[in-house]
């Protein structure tokens, strides 16, 4: 737990129906990507970020990425040490990161997306949303795991 989310937050749906398994997902280890803290990298075209605590999360240049997922417990906690994949419409993985924030910030064009996040090493299933990311601006998605 790193710190308490601002009260005022718009909750994405926790619902993992129609998303990859993620036995899927964290089956290709491989090509899953470890984002050090307040780094960026890119990856497969996709530019990605971690952060999330102390003064570099005010950062401006954190809000050049069109997406940030935020990972929480249900008292609005953060949560770190996290991992995330992004899907396209067609179900077709575009990312999978690990992060030691609690921030993973994604740049993607504006369209229909799918996110799958879990903590590794915790019982805890995996929450996915679907969403769309702007065209201007940036969208704030949590993701709250029960039990943490």
């Amino acid at each position: 737990m790193i710190s308490r989310l601002p009260a005022a937050v718009a909750f994405a749906a926790a619902s993992i129906a129609a998303l990859p398994s993620l036995a899927a997902v964290v089956g290709e280890t491989d090509s899953s990507v470890v984002v050090g803290l307040d780094q960026e990298r890119n990856i497969d075209g996709v530019g990605v970020a971690c952060t999330g605590v102390g003064q570099t999360k005010a950062d401006p240049h954190w809000l050049t990425y069109s997406v940030r997922l935020e990972f929480s417990n249900p008292s609005q906690e953060y949560l770190a040490d996290e991992a995330a994949a992004v899907f396209d419409a067609s179900g077709h993985r575009l990312a999978a990161v690990s992060c030691e924030g609690p921030w993973i910030l994604f740049k993607l064009p504006p369209g229909a997306y799918r996110a799958l996040g879990w903590l590794p090493g915790a019982a805890n299933r995996p929450v996915g949303a679907n969403f769309r990311a702007p065209a201007k601006g940036q969208l704030r998605l949590v993701l709250r795991f029960p039990g943490q």
